[in-house]
């Protein structure tokens, strides 16, 4: 997480890039400017404390779940779909927890919500490190929080989830295995004894700054995520890396500026059925079509193989 890092001046970067240069045509402003369309248009501003990211929708589709950050705590959100399609005013999931539960997904793979949390872990009261937890929903109550079971959660942080539809796990952890900061890893689950298990990723899908807030696109192919690794358009910037046939992983290549902007582009989520994509630009929560968010990766991913990622990001050569 990046949050408690970054100044006011940070976030007042915005989203300028809509508003460079000479505006005389509408339509040119709208075909180059940043997608994506606000999920909460009338909530306040946010501030470097106060902020929303990492958004998922309910397989009914009738509610969603946020984190929210305060400057004290970081807590999850729900909002309801209303009979106008607009979504209810957020409300506090009064969850057990020490100071944080957070980063809710709603896994296709067997429609539990993960989230993490440093509440106790049974068994291991003393601890205070963030775990990854799931919960059951059955569209009217939530059943009883388990840690995620295997080696999964160690005594470092494990912040974020997001699962495939066929049960590849990706998390992020900040565990001294990995290559510094916050790392991604990947899990797959055993039919036989319950257990997630831990697999490493190749050396290029995180670095030895922070990678986080990570999330699996519907196919399986590709995962999105922010990070400071060059080249940046922004504060920090939303990257993917995609699976290759033969098993690597391509990239990490930085979306385009109609994704990233020069403020904080993070957060990145997905609604149940993969039909939207979320994320959070600046604190503030936004959604997009994941048609939409496909044909930016295959920009960026074209940029990437050409050489040509700092031109399509419209960063000077160097």
């Amino acid at each position: 997480m990046i949050h408690r890092l970054v100044s006011l001046a940070a976030l007042g970067l915005g989203i300028a890039l809509a508003g460079c240069g000479n505006q005389t045509d509408t339509n040119e402003v709208e075909q180059t400017g940043p997608l994506g369309t606000l999920v909460f248009p009338d909530m306040p501003e946010p501030d470097p404390f106060n902020r929303a990211y990492v958004m998922t929708e309910s397989p009914d589709g009738q509610m969603r779940l946020f984190t929210k950050e305060t400057r004290d705590d970081t807590d999850i959100y729900t909002t309801r779909r209303q009979d106008d399609g607009s979504w209810s005013e957020p409300q506090l999931l009064d969850w057990p927890k020490y100071r944080t539960n957070q980063n809710p997904h709603f896994s296709a793979f067997d429609d539990r919500l993960y989230f993490g949390s440093d509440r106790p872990v049974p068994e291991l009261d003393n601890r205070s490190d963030t775990n990854l937890w799931s919960i059951s929903w059955d569209g009217t109550s939530w059943g009883i929080a388990e840690p995620v079971p295997g080696d999964v959660n160690t005594g470092a942080n494990e912040t974020t989830v997001s699962i495939s539809q066929d049960g590849v796990m990706y998390f992020v952890s900040n565990h001294p295995r990995g290559q510094g900061g916050q790392d991604i890893y990947q899990a797959v689950f055993n039919e036989e004894s319950g257990q997630w298990i831990t697999q490493t990723l190749p050396e290029n899908v995180s670095s030895h700054l922070v990678e986080s807030h990570v999330t699996v696109t519907p196919d399986g192919k590709t995962l999105l995520f922010y990070s400071r690794i060059q080249p940046i358009l922004g504060v920090v910037d939303i990257k993917a890396v995609t699976l290759q046939e033969d098993g690597s992983w391509l990239g990490p290549y930085t979306l385009g500026p109609r994704i990233n902007t020069p403020g904080i582009d993070f957060g990145t989520g997905k609604s149940h059925d993969g039909e939207i994509f979320f994320f959070s630009r600046d604190g503030r929560m936004m959604e997009l079509p994941m048609p939409v968010l496909y044909e930016q990766i295959e920009l960026a991913k074209a940029a990437y193989l050409t050489g040509e990622q700092l031109s399509f990001l419209g960063l000077p050569e160097n």
